[in-house]
């Protein structure tokens, strides 16, 4: 290996470290499937281990490389793009040191980890799900000084609001442009839908309204076996990202967002009485083989989705699958940002890093390719090449042009809080609430919810 990268195991590897992995960034990260995955990279980052301290057994006089620390919940998951920079840089006397750190864990570790003096990664991730309170402590670089002197106007207006604190400065890079869309089984829906094709199911399908209609209909067809949906979060995660724009806290600082948790509970309740819904939880081994076992027809998903739910998951299913612009319009899910900590001492290392990653025609070729990422760098779609491309899964579908030309210029912009992830997880957990007891109403799940909420939040109003 011209690169030695040292890979650590702590806090906890879970199920729910996967689900953050297939969130792209997500943004909510609350999966309880993926466990045979969470031990194959368990098990993976040991053999580095072991291949590492085997290799410095071998070369112990070569003297210890300066480590930029990374806390990770998806170790290997850019590895591709890691040994593409080294490979670019000869020269850089540096090498990664992963510590892997479970998604719903990262937040608090850096809260703690500041507040306390202790370890602390140099280059700093946040996702867009909990991104309002990783910005709100005060452990960033701010990029725009020097020494790094970035220029947000080489970015696409519709990401620097996600990527500033609350000075206006830009703190963060982003990973990637995340249009999300509803992907679909062909063969399901020429049996239920009578046809697979595109534009006739967005005709078809204009209003969650519409996905409930038909979703009773299939449920009756098939007897009970197919169901629209796999389960009611898919509904509920989607419909809180197409109101991603809409803040969770206002002007007076209380947490509003009534209005749109009520549209979702309403929503989930109505496609779960019309059996539009199956009953499984999202990130779940069930919720997984979904993709393969003709037992759902459409899975909200987002560009990352197709690297890492439809291939995976459903290997075999070459030229079964199409993706379309759902109800009430494509959304941005998910999000990871990169940054420099500002008690550092390897910031020049880190900034090289993801200067060349996220900001250069090079590193967008890796990231597309390697990971389904496509940058948020304006001079890039000024080459009609960077956004074609199909998927195997995907037959002849141009689905790059359809993420990135249909989808992508129409999401709501990114509106962050400090609130956002207990916003996020109360909203999943009462939606679980509502898949378990088919008694529970909107107004039953609204109760619960605030309930829930002001339990996290005692000192907010809850409107």
């Amino acid at each position: 290996h011209y690169r030695k990268k040292r890979k650590m195991l702590a806090v906890r590897l879970t199920g729910s470290m996967i689900g953050g992995l297939f969130s792209g960034c997500a943004s909510s990260g609350n999966g309880t499937g993926g466990q045979e995955q969470a031990v194959d990279e368990a098990v993976q980052a040991e053999a580095d281990q072991t291949e590492e301290l085997s290799e410095k057994t071998q070369s112990s006089n070569d003297g210890e490389k300066k480590k930029v620390v990374l806390w990770t919940w998806a170790t290997g998951q850019f590895d591709a793009v890691q040994d593409a920079y080294f490979e670019s840089h000869p020269d850089a006397d540096w090498e990664f040191e992963e510590v892997v750190v479970a998604a719903e864990d990262y937040l608090t570790k850096l809260q703690q980890g500041y507040a306390s003096g202790g370890d602390m990664p140099d280059l700093l991730m946040a996702e867009m799900g909990w991104r309002g309170s990783a910005f709100a402590l005060d452990i960033w670089e701010n990029l725009e000084e020097a020494p790094y002197n970035f220029d947000r106007s080489i970015l696409l207006e519709s990401t620097i609001t996600s990527i500033v604190n609350a000075n206006d400065q830009v703190i963060g890079v982003e990973n990637g442009l995340n249009p999300a869309f509803m992907m679909y089984k062909k063969d399901l829906a020429r049996k239920y839908l009578g046809t697979d094709d595109r534009e006739e199911l967005e005709k078809m399908f204009r209003t969650y309204e519409d996905y409930a209609q038909a979703g009773a209909r299939i449920y009756e067809e098939s007897g009970g076996s197919v169901t629209l949906f796999p389960g009611l979060q898919d509904i509920s995660n989607m419909m809180m990202q197409q109101q991603r724009n809409i803040n969770n806290v206002d002007e007076n600082g209380d947490v509003n967002i009534t209005g749109k948790v009520e549209k979702v509970f309403e929503t989930v309740e109505n496609l779960r009485e019309s059996k539009a819904c199956g009953n499984l939880s999202q990130y779940s081994t069930e919720w997984s083989n979904a993709f393969a076992d003709g037992t759902s027809i459409f899975f909200p998903g987002a560009s990352w989705s197709v690297t890492f739910w439809v291939e995976p998951y459903d290997p075999e299913g070459i030229d079964n699958w199409g993706m379309f612009t759902p109800a009430e319009g494509g959304f941005g899910w998910g999000g990871t940002c990169y940054g420099i900590y500002k008690n550092s001492d390897m910031k020049e290392e880190a900034w090289d890093f993801i200067s060349w990653v996220l900001l250069t025609s090079e590193g967008a070729k890796y990231m597309k390719e390697g990971s389904g990422f496509f940058l948020p760098v304006k001079s890039l779609y000024e080459d009609p090449d960077y956004t074609k491309g199909t998927r195997p899964n995907f037959g002849d579908q141009e689905i790059n042009t359809f993420m990135m030309e249909e989808i992508a210029p129409n999401i709501p912009e990114a509106s962050l809080s400090i609130y956002d992830n207990l916003v996020s997880d109360s909203v999943n957990m009462v939606v679980q609430m509502m898949a378990a007891d088919p008694g529970m109403s909107a107004a039953d799940a609204m109760e619960e919810f605030k309930v829930d909420l002001q339990a996290k939040i005692p000192d907010v109003t809850i409107k």
